[in-house]
């Protein structure tokens, strides 16, 4: 991705993309975590992403020194969109019901609008609250249809707190890369701040990457380890500060929402899973929102 200015209608188009390679990571990813624990599987694909990004990044642009606050600003993203992003989440998804973390995660645009307007990282208008609103009812509505049953309270409230705490992570490891975005190109930041949140991720998974036994994977298991750290992570970060910096955190969010959509519809069509009218709906709502917001 090029460091000078790219224009929006192409950020659209590429985040579009994204949110289908995210769609189909999503089954993937949910095939290849019963056959290996999810923190030694995050490990490994951001310790292969991190890898292939730092290479990309010597080959295309060079290493340079940079200033020490902005080198201790990017490990604090890293750690926080990297290490308790993924700790919190897959924590999270262990503690509560899967329609309740698809739902909450989807809270994230709606934490990044608050804070970017409470940081002034962004204009954030009505109309765009307006699209956020409509696309996480969409999201509502998609997960009320589907299989994965919402249900809060009692045992499921750590599980749900960590997820929040997921989402609010995301949500400001989007916000606060704004400014770095105006010095460093979207590769640039992705590679420094995923080697950091990378190194987190070790420290506190290590141990499950080695008592692993990984020679019992198939061909298959490793395919999707190389499609989870190259598509979902390399290119889909990459893109996602491309976004960031071209169009701003809130309209760049609010596309998140149409993960799910995409990850129903995938489950549709290679496994025979049903869609329901109020999958359907809600998909349309959540394209409704989007539209809404980036026309903002």
């Amino acid at each position: 991705m090029s460091t000078s200015k790219t224009r929006p209608a192409i950020v659209y188009i590429l985040l579009a993309l994204v949110v289908v390679i995210w769609g189909f990571n999503f089954s993937f990813v949910k095939w290849v975590i019963s056959r290996v624990p999810p923190l030694a599987f995050n490990v490994v694909r951001l310790s292969i992403a991190s890898l292939l990004i730092l290479t990309v990044l010597t080959v295309k642009e060079g290493w340079r020194t940079m200033p020490p606050i902005d080198l201790l600003k990017m490990a604090a993203l890293g750690i926080v969109g990297h290490s308790i992003y993924q700790i919190f989440f897959i924590n999270g998804l262990s503690l509560t019901t899967a329609g309740n973390s698809s739902l909450l995660i989807a809270t994230s645009p709606i934490w990044t609008a608050l804070i970017s307007g409470i940081l002034k990282k962004d204009d954030v208008t009505r109309r765009a609250w307006l699209g956020i609103i409509l696309a996480f009812v969409g999201v509502f509505l998609v997960t009320l249809g589907g299989e994965g049953r919402l249900s809060f309270g009692g045992s499921k409230t750590t599980g749900d707190i960590l997820t929040i705490a997921a989402a609010l992570s995301l949500s400001l490891y989007t916000v606060l890369s704004r400014d770095l975005l105006e010095r460093y190109s979207p590769l640039r930041l992705t590679a420094v701040t995923m080697l950091f949140g990378t190194g987190g991720l070790w420290i506190f998974a290590g141990r499950k990457v080695v008592a692993q036994n990984w020679s019992t994977l198939t061909l298959t298991s490793w395919g999707v380890m190389v499609y989870a750290a190259v598509f979902a992570v390399v290119v889909g970060y990459i893109v996602w500060f491309t976004a960031v910096r071209a169009i701003g955190p809130t309209r760049a969010a609010v596309f998140n929402n149409m993960t799910p959509i995409v990850a129903f519809t995938v489950a549709f069509v290679l496994l025979g899973e049903p869609v329901s009218w109020l999958q359907a709906v809600g998909g349309l709502t959540v394209i409704s929102g989007i539209i809404t917001t980036v026309r903002n």
